[in-house]
């Protein structure tokens, strides 16, 4: 997968719908990366629980596939049935093909440019993705296999990467669930719907997912390329990894704007708490300035001045 920022994934440009598509659908992800065992990954597919996966396939996975696996092991640790992750299932991927989500996603954007086009000229970009709907419709095996990729769980996948906000499930004790998915900051309090959270729920974060790319070196070549981090911040988990480290300042964004300095052990070890708060203030863009001292004698320094990401 080639570099990826997140300020491309943008649905307004041809390069940005292709980018997007290339994030969430590109199968790099194998079942080990997940973590399930696969015992258990049989049972589900048994279920009904995993229909994208191909019978007799080796379960090789996109993003939407790995996040979606990931959920069904959150809601299994935390003891719910079957019958709900089924129910879970349903409503995010099979009703998604029922309620013809694609096509009339698909049909608002055809229209929209279509009328636009009524109005003024096209703008290049606007009218490359007017042709490549167009397309679609042309050509009934690439709508097919568009249908097959559009659910609500998706949309709720690219809504979390295209507007960096967070996003997931909300599950309550009766078995009732929600969609949600913060608005960007701009708009948020236009659009977002009150959602009852008074009483127990549990509340499966997106996000939470794709942190735990920062902790796996495994995952790390996936982490870089897909735009979450950028260079400098995926140097300092780097040298972190490397043992390079001889300690690091942090301007924090949150209010009070305070400042610490981490050090490193004399192996140049940072453990524990420290590096898991490091990673995790990297991945959420919770801080304005970091500087890096490493063992070697070289340094580092870079400002964040963007929103946070989750």
């Amino acid at each position: 997968m080639e570099k990826i920022k997140l300020k491309d994934l943008t649905p307004d440009s041809i390069d940005g719908i292709a980018t997007l598509s290339r994030l969430m659908g590109e199968k790099v992800f194998l079942l080990k990366d997940t973590g399930v065992d696969s015992k258990i990954f049989q049972v589900w597919k048994a279920k009904g629980l995993v229909a994208f996966i191909e019978k007799g396939k080796w379960a090789r996975l996109n993003l939407v596939g790995y996040l979606w696996i990931r959920v069904l092991e959150t809601m299994r640790k935390f003891g719910c049935s079957v019958k709900l992750m089924k129910a879970i299932y349903n409503d995010l991927f099979i009703k998604a093909f029922k309620d013809g989500l694609a096509d009339k996603n698909l049909k608002e954007r055809h229209d929209y440019y279509k009328n636009l086009s009524k109005i003024r000229p096209l703008t290049g970009d606007e009218q490359k993705i007017f042709e490549s709907i167009q397309s679609l419709y042309d050509y009934p095996i690439q709508m097919t296999r568009f249908r097959n990729e559009v659910s609500y769980f998706s949309q709720l996948v690219q809504g979390c990467l295209t507007n960096m906000v967070d996003g997931g499930i909300i599950i309550f004790e009766d078995g009732t669930f929600e969609k949600f998915l913060l608005p960007p900051a701009h708009i948020r309090e236009e659009l977002v719907r009150p959602i009852d959270i008074s009483r127990p729920h549990l509340y499966i974060q997106l996000s939470s997912y794709i942190m735990e790319f920062l902790a796996d070196e495994d995952k790390q070549s996936f982490l870089l390329s897909s735009g979450l981090l950028s260079e400098d911040e995926h140097r300092v988990i780097k040298e972190i990894r490397n043992k390079n480290v001889k300690s690091i300042t942090v301007t924090f964004n949150d209010k009070e704007h305070k400042v610490e300095k981490i050090e490193s052990d004399k192996k140049g070890l940072i453990k524990g708490e420290d590096a898991k708060k490091i990673m995790k203030l990297l991945g959420i863009k919770n801080y304005s300035a970091i500087e890096l001292s490493t063992r070697d004698g070289k340094t580092l320094s870079f400002v964040h001045t963007e929103k946070k990401f989750f």
